[in-house]
């Protein structure tokens, strides 16, 4: 057991109100992390909460404690552990919270991050934050089966399924040990990256339909209007990994997905295979890794789209 896990250890277990909260429109990582993260407190014997500034998401149904997700039971904590947020703000709602508690823990792996905690576990080369929690208890009795899978699904979704660039060593490692604690790999997988909604192919098909491109076939791009969500019945939500379709097109090299939101903004997401996408999303208030990153611009669908695809092209150095 390494120092820095065990001053976690102790803070969760002099904690007497805990809450480990992500960030903003959860991703598998996210959820995955936050949940194991509460798990994790309950088998020290410490009863916590685990939230997010969002609904409880639809298409992690399937996971262990998804019911307990975003319920927070009491108005104040005195623990307060952030996972998988590259900052502050990224809490939404719950950043005041953050301020409120007497101890803070932040677990993340996003570059730049302001390491805003009393404990600050933050490593960018971590290909997830599921993997810095596994690495953080591995050695101890704290991971069981259930949050052994809550673990693998962040760190399957944040490698892309280990297909994207930050699968290394230490991820097929993590993959490994959680595999020993008797998980039922091909049913998660399934349940992860099969087991879609109806509505949900239906947007996959109008989203793919409606697929344009640009520099030269250089860059991808996406789009989906609200109307486009009422129509198939979908939510922001069911938007999630649509932008892998984008780039696994032969010659694309950024692949954007762009989704209308209430109040006039667009939810941009950014992928990329060598360009740094993430000083693209910067450049609009966003931020995120190298080749995947994301940002909320105030606009229509047109305006957003004519920024961001020329900012996209001259990330490449190649005309729109």
């Amino acid at each position: 057991m390494t120092e820095t896990t065990s001053k976690l250890i102790d803070l969760i277990q002099s904690g007497k109100n805990i809450l480990v909260c992500g960030h903003m429109r959860p991703d598998g990582d996210c959820i995955g992390a936050a949940l194991a993260m509460r798990r994790i407190c309950e088998n020290l014997g410490k009863t916590a909460d685990a939230v997010c500034d969002a609904d409880k998401p639809v298409s992690f149904a399937f996971l262990p404690d998804i019911d307990r997700f975003c319920k927070p039971r009491k108005k104040s904590y005195d623990v307060f552990i952030s996972v998988d947020c590259a900052n502050e703000k990224r809490l939404g709602a719950y950043s005041s919270a953050l301020e409120a508690a007497e101890h803070a823990v932040d677990i993340d792996h996003h570059p730049f991050n302001p390491k805003f905690g009393d404990i600050n576990v933050v490593d960018e080369s971590a290909s997830s934050t599921c993997l810095i929690i596994y690495e953080l208890f591995k050695d101890t009795e704290l991971i069981d089966r259930q949050t052994a899978e809550l673990l693998y699904t962040g760190i399957s979704t944040d490698t892309g399924h280990f297909m994207h660039s930050n699968t290394d060593a230490r991820t097929f490692s993590a993959a490994m040990g959680l595999m020993e604690l008797g998980l039922d790999i091909g049913r998660i997988n399934h349940d992860i990256y099969c087991n879609k909604s109806k509505r949900k192919i239906k947007l996959t098909a109008r989203a793919l339909d409606g697929m344009e491109y640009y520099a030269g076939g250089a860059v991808a791009l996406m789009t989906l209007s609200l109307a486009d969500l009422g129509e198939c019945g979908c939510t922001s939500e069911d938007t999630e990994g649509l932008i892998d379709f984008a780039k696994s097109v032969e010659g694309v090299k950024i692949a954007v997905s762009m989704c209308e939101q209430e109040g006039g903004t667009v939810r941009v997401s950014l992928r990329s295979v060598e360009a740094d996408v993430s000083a693209v999303a910067g450049r609009f208030g966003g931020g995120g890794h190298k080749l995947a990153s994301g940002c909320m611009v105030s606009g229509t669908l047109d305006f957003v789209k004519d920024k961001i695809v020329s900012a996209a092209a001259e990330a490449l150095g190649v005309a729109k």
